[in-house]
């Protein structure tokens, strides 16, 4: 955080508009067909629940949603061990 802290805030334009200006695909999803697995963090400020939910939903043969508890949008990172765990399952049953 310290180094983002101090990095040009300008130099976060370009990543900041990809993200802001993205085509929403949600209607698309049905289009899916690989196996899907969705890790979400509980306390994810970022993506709200129900955006998860929504991918959960709208993708075919979707092989879960993992709530990750008391993890933000990073749960990779600050709960590596119950995503790692998710993400080890869903590869070892394809």
């Amino acid at each position: 955080y310290a180094k983002w802290g101090a990095a040009d805030r300008a130099a976060f334009t370009e990543a900041f508009r990809t993200l802001v200006d993205r085509d929403d695909i949600t209607g698309r999803l049905a289009e899916i067909t690989q196996p899907t697995l969705i890790i979400h963090g509980s306390e994810d400020a970022a993506i709200p629940m129900w955006r998860a939910e929504q991918l959960r939903d709208g993708i075919p043969g979707v092989r879960g949603l993992v709530v990750v508890e008391g993890a933000g949008h990073a749960s990779n990172v600050s709960h590596p061990e119950p995503v790692n765990r998710a993400l080890l399952d869903f590869l070892r049953d394809q």
